[in-house]
């Protein structure tokens, strides 16, 4: 590399924009759009260089190659061959076929193979080497005529073409070996949908086609006389290529049908994008620009290599950190490839006599490496692989305490006064709505042990305090025309409903209207709307959220006496005599009857708040584990904080697999905040939680929890699996788990806690298991179901896929896995709770009572990625008498007594907070906040003693 400031320069902005890119690209709404995507970054680079032409005068090289001081220098400046006239035409046209290929491995990332884009310096290496191209910087100290044998075989050795390309392939495999390191997706690849090695194939071609690229742009480029020239040269290039792009992203769009035609594009998508294309586009600009600099004044291989080194070491150096962590459980595989990587990139600094390297001389990395290593070397040594206690055993005890306390704060008030005193501590001062005390009354004599802690009602109700009461009426009056929305109206102290087409929906409407009936006296005249649908509905942008909340929190001036305010509650509210007819807005810019799962993820990255990883963009790699998203809510390898897990804001992944985000939304979405009643929910919607009771039949459990079968439970029926998309079936929660346990192919790993002996103490480590090892001492039994003729496309799929079995009861196991469907929470989750069973939850939706349980106390909470089931159930079920994993038989007992306990408190708690009763205490507190909401003179109005 030369040595002057410019080109120092032109490095530090490659490396640096090479980074960053590299960062941001890992979640990205342009993923969803890749024709398009390219070519708008292609286009807009392509302008900047343009741009950049324009300035070329302040740029390095500005003088041009061919100067005199360039001639005498001829040896430094490396000049290529001459370009043939048909290297510009070619290099577009190779441009638009590796973005194909970039495509098609994207589609089927969980296929891929990782780290082969480490051998691109050994395509250019060996480039060098077949043409004896290596490059030669003269030294400016006179040569020795009297040089020993021995150095003159150093020299030879040193400035060897072989060296230069072994030097190479030995940093780049240690590169490639960062890869094996790195935890795998639960994402699957399938043997019948998926062609494994086809992808990895094309991979390989993709970088050959990236060698070739580089090295005809190399070529064109260095014989550009200026700067100038150089660029302008760069910006058609890349300008073409984009056209080229387009007219294949403009016939695959005319070839496919599109998923909604004539309808109005949701808002916010367009700005989220365009800024994603704006900032990836000058990113990407200042990497070429600075590549085509660099190149031009050294070779090809030197950024590539560099590039190369930088990210592989970065990675090498995390994995050194993760050492003793589930993530990283040896220590001397990091270290080997921290090894490698270091060695063979100092020997290439000298094969390619490279004296700097970027802003460092040599001789200075040399010593920050060794240092490096001797340091990663000494925190491995040191670094305690062994835990002296099971995380379950913490969380158990930590989450019995915080129950208590949660329990203890929900039931503070035993009198009206204290009730009312604490509901205006917790409300920022607000008086409780009217008939406060009526409800106090109610809730004592349905022996309720919640009493001042409703947060889910809060933070439901509290974005409608920012809208005004008409614009709240309006949007009652859009829904009440929608299908499947049912309406309870309230009016002269009773309550009704209309009557739906759906039997089933109006058994659903007559159990609320019941419930109603017992307390509707005491409730001010009110329509409500209610989603009879599974799926949640409302999801507003979270700036429109945030803007509702912060104009319901200011403080509101009380213009009425306290005394006359309780007369106003027997005024006219808001009722359907003052109705706005606004039917004809259903299907407006914000409402669309089908949603894509591309256009869904994207809709939800938009409810989450600026800043957070998911409002980023897309996670695309459905082939690695993101440790990044589990870390907020984990304690090591397993889940801690229930809560946060089913925020999925700090957790882009999930968008991937989850059959919410991966099959298409059916019914009507909104993003105008809609006074919607629904029975669940995610995080990412602003429907208001109601308590509605299913109409299923739930049976005692009579059988006692020694009894059961040691076994961990799960069968789904193959007719509520819709196979619609490639990603629900390879992403699915349900698929995965099927797969997971019976699926599992011999280069499938999980990370395990065992036992092991140390100095005669029994302690844990995490330790690398295959999975088909790991499978055969738990006593899983996940599997499909299917009770009628296989004749569809879907079925025979699933059969393939994973195969039928009989059809089970669950509650005659110990442990049954409640899991999702696509649309809403486990139909099965009270059931299995008052059973005898221990329920292992994995859902991402919130109920009317999810606040009320608590994780590890009511049930055993599994995320969404199952890294952690295995050790999970190892700890309930133990390992002892049941075969050897990892070479080694293992002799810790299980903790039976955890799981009964945990069975037992869940029965007990939802006999005691999830019972009927509470859901009427629930309802009638939800229908007094929201009565006040939709008053006229809300801010006038509460209960006073």
């Amino acid at each position: 590399m030369a040595r002057d400031g410019g080109s120092r320069l032109t490095a530090v902005c490659f490396l640096a924009s090479y980074i960053w890119l590299s960062c941001s690209l890992q979640r990205h709404s342009l993923i969803d759009q890749p024709r398009l995507s390219s070519f708008l970054l292609l286009f807009i680079s392509g302008t900047i260089a343009f741009i950049a032409s324009l300035f070329s005068k302040w740029l390095p090289g500005a003088d041009g190659r061919f100067d005199s001081e360039a001639v005498i220098k001829g040896m430094q400046s490396s000049l290529p061959h001459r370009p043939r006239r048909f290297y510009v035409p070619c290099i577009i046209f190779l441009i638009v076929f590796r973005l194909e290929i970039v495509h098609k491995v994207m589609r089927d990332f969980q296929c891929a193979a990782e780290g082969i884009e480490a051998f691109l310096p050994v395509f250019l290496a060996a480039h060098e080497f077949f043409s004896h191209r290596t490059s030669q910087v003269m030294s400016d100290e006179p040569e020795d005529m009297w040089g020993s044998p021995l150095e003159d075989f150093k020299n030879w050795l040193m400035s060897s073409p072989i060296t230069l390309l072994f030097s190479t392939i030995l940093f780049s495999y240690g590169v490639f070996m960062v890869g094996d390191l790195t935890s795998r997706s639960t994402y699957f690849c399938s043997t019948l949908v998926n062609q494994s090695s086809f992808t990895i194939l094309i991979q390989w071609l993709g970088v050959f086609t990236d060698a070739v690229i580089l090295i005809m742009l190399w070529r064109v480029l260095s014989w550009a006389r200026t700067t100038r020239s150089r660029l302008r040269t760069l910006g058609g290039i890349l300008i073409l290529s984009s056209l080229g792009v387009s007219s294949l992203w403009m016939v695959a769009r005319l070839s496919q049908h599109q998923e909604i035609i004539g309808h109005h594009p949701f808002r916010g998508i367009g700005s989220l994008y365009f800024f994603d294309v704006s900032s990836t586009a000058l990113l990407i600009s200042t990497l070429v620009i600075s590549t085509a600099m660099w190149i031009c004044d050294a070779t090809i291989l030197e950024p590539t290599a560099i590039a190369t080194f930088t990210s592989g070491l970065l990675g090498s150096v995390q994995n050194v950190l993760l050492i003793g962590t589930y993530q990283q459980t040896t220590s001397g595989q990091p270290l080997l490839v921290l090894f490698v990587i270091s060695v063979g990139f100092i020997l290439f600094t000298y094969a390619n006599n490279m004296r700097w390297i970027i802003l460092f001389k040599r001789v200075f990395l040399l010593l920050l490496l060794a240092s490096l290593f001797i340091t990663s070397a000494l925190y491995a040594t040191f670094r305690s692989k062994h835990l002296d206690r099971h995380p379950v055993d913490d969380l158990v005890y930590k989450n019995r305490v915080e129950a208590d306390r949660w329990l203890r704060h929900a039931t503070v008030s035993t009198t009206l006064k204290l009730a009312v005193t604490e509901y205006k501590d917790r409300h920022q001062g607000r008086d409780p709505p009217p008939n406060f005390d009526k409800w106090f009354e109610f809730a004592q004599q349905r022996k309720s042990v919640v009493i001042d802690r409703f947060d889910q009602i809060e933070r439901d109700i509290l974005p409608f305090w920012g809208m005004k009461q008409q614009k709240i009426q309006e949007g009652l009056n859009r829904l009440k025309v929608l299908p499947d929305v049912g309406i309870i109206t309230i009016a002269e102290g009773k309550a009704s409903h209309n009557q739906l087409a759906d039997p089933t929906h109006n058994v659903i409407l007559d159990e609320a209207v019941s419930m109603i009936s017992k307390f509707v006296e005491y409730l001010p005249a009110m329509s409500i709307a209610i989603n009879m649908k599974e799926r949640p509905r409302i999801l507003v942008p979270w700036d429109d959220v945030h803007r509702f909340i912060m104009a319901g929190t200011k403080p509101r001036f009380q213009l009425l006496h306290p005394r006359s305010r309780n007369r106003l509650v027997d005024e006219p509210k808001l009722t359907d005599s003052n109705a706005v007819d606004v039917s004809k807005e259903v299907l407006g810019s914000t409402t669309q009857p089908y949603v894509s799962p591309k256009k869904f993820r994207q809709l939800e990255a938009l409810a989450c708040p600026p800043g957070s990883a998911a409002r980023g963009g897309v996670h695309w790699d459905t082939r690695d584990f993101c440790s990044s998203c589990v870390r907020p809510h984990s304690e090591a390898q397993f889940l801690q904080d229930w809560e946060m897990f089913l925020d999925p804001c700090h957790q882009p992944d999930i968008f991937n697999l989850h059959d919410l985000h991966t099959t298409p939304h059916l019914h009507d979405l909104h993003q105008d905040l809609l006074p919607l009643f629904s029975r669940s929910k995610t995080d990412s919607f602003n429907d208001i939680l109601i308590p509605l009771i299913r109409p299923v039949n739930e049976e005692h459990d009579e059988i006692g929890f020694d009894q059961k079968k040691e076994i961990v439970f799960w069968q789904g029926d193959a007719k509520d699996s819709q196979i619609v998309t490639p990603q629900s079936l390879l992403g699915g929660h349900r698929h995965r788990l099927v797969h997971l346990a019976n699926n599992a192919s011999a280069v499938d790993q999980v990370s395990m806690l065992l036992d092991v002996q140390v100095n005669k103490k029994d302690k844990f480590q995490y330790e690398t298991t295959q999975l088909k090892e790991a499978n055969g001492p738990l006593p899983f039994e996940f599997s499909f179901t299917n009770t009628e003729a296989c004749d569809d496309a879907n079925c025979q799929l699933l059969q393939r896929e994973f195969g039928f079995k009989e059809p089970g009861k669950a509650l005659e196991n110990r442990y049954v896995v409640l899991l999702d469907s696509a649309d809403g929470p486990p139909q099965d989750l009270l059931p299995t709770l008052r059973s005898n069973s221990v329920p292992v939850l994995s859902s991402v939706f919130r109920e009317w009572f999810t606040e009320r349980l608590m994780p590890w106390v009511h049930f055993v909470p599994v995320d969404l990625r199952y890294h952690a089931l295995h050790s999970t159930m190892a700890y309930f079920i133990g390992l002892k008498n049941r075969g050897p994993i990892n070479g080694r038989v293992q002799t810790t007992d299980g903790r039976h007594e955890d799981a009964r306990w945990i069975a037992e408190q869940g029965r007990k708690w939802a006999d005691k907070a999830v019972r009927r009763e509470d859901m009427e205490v629930y309802l009638f507190r939800l229908l007094l906040e929201w009565g006040r909401v939709v008053d006229e003179n809300r801010d006038n109005l509460g209960f006073t003693l």
